[in-house]
């Protein structure tokens, strides 16, 4: 969707994509989308944002005025992978021009103080984003996989529904939130006991380790990288996965797709 690197007008991305033209945190009402602005102008708000050593942006929420809380773009951003909202960073190079930073991940939120636009100290929220491109796996490592298969299906929906402990550092929660997305993939795999959720069918072959090979699939990605929510992904086939992405009727197959996740999430059971 974007150019990594590649400078946009900003004004350009809001005549293709909508949401708020003035806030660092806009929602499009009309996409899955979410997208994040940065720059130096935020520090006269106590805004903060850049990099740690262990590569997660520290990007501060939305307000100026007052102690930040959750509404609006914060919990937009805090509940995106709930939500099926992807999240796209930008940096500001020059006024209205702005580069792509990548798309990002919220693997968690911390507090702290700073003043608002008029010089009072309140409560800011700093989100915690990572790269997607560090959960850009299909399958967990082995060990962590071997351990998640052998955990009962109602702890491991738990894992893969648990957020963030904001006791912990940013590097902890990162780490955290990539087990979290090993959990997701093989959660979904055992939801679907076997058999693609798309057709319904046994799964085409098992894989070395005897599980059926089924693929799972975002159903409000383009792509199929990174960590999401259990209600945002299907367990398919390869010929229903390739449908998904590549039929004429993929958008109404997709729909179909997330009745039928929905629908199981409501009714799944430990095994």
């Amino acid at each position: 969707m974007f150019i990594p690197g590649q400078i946009y007008n900003r004004r350009h991305l809001h005549q293709l994509y909508g949401g708020q033209q003035q806030s660092g945190i806009s929602t499009p009402s009309q996409h899955n989308l979410i997208m994040l602005f940065t720059g130096e102008q935020g520090s006269q708000y106590g805004y903060q944002d850049n990099w740690t050593d262990d590569g997660v942006f520290l990007y501060t929420g939305q307000g100026q005025t007052g102690d930040m809380i959750f509404m609006r773009g914060n919990r937009a951003v805090r509940d995106h992978a709930a939500d099926g909202k992807d999240l796209y960073l930008f940096e500001y190079v020059q006024p209205g021009q702005v580069r792509y930073m990548g798309q990002m991940v919220c693997t968690g939120f911390q507090y702290r103080q700073a003043p608002d636009r008029e010089g009072n100290e309140r409560r800011v929220i700093t989100f915690e984003l990572a790269s997607i491109s560090a959960f850009d796996t299909t399958e967990p490592v082995e060990t962590t996989e071997q351990e998640l298969w052998a955990t009962p299906l109602s702890d491991l929906r738990q894992r893969a529904l648990a957020t963030s402990v904001v006791a912990r550092g940013p590097s902890e929660r990162k780490q955290q939130s990539y087990y979290r997305s090993s959990a997701i993939r093989t959660y979904v795999m055992r939801r679907a006991d076997g058999h693609c959720e798309g057709c319904g069918q046994e799964a085409p072959f098992r894989t070395s380790a005897g599980r059926p090979y089924l693929e799972p699939h975002h159903l409000r990605r383009l792509s199929d990288g990174g960590p999401d929510h259990p209600n945002w992904i299907a367990a398919l086939c390869p010929n229903c996965h390739s449908r998904a992405h590549h039929s004429a009727d993929r958008i109404a197959f997709n729909e179909q797709l997330i009745r039928i996740v929905r629908e199981k999430e409501r009714h799944v059971s430990p095994r």
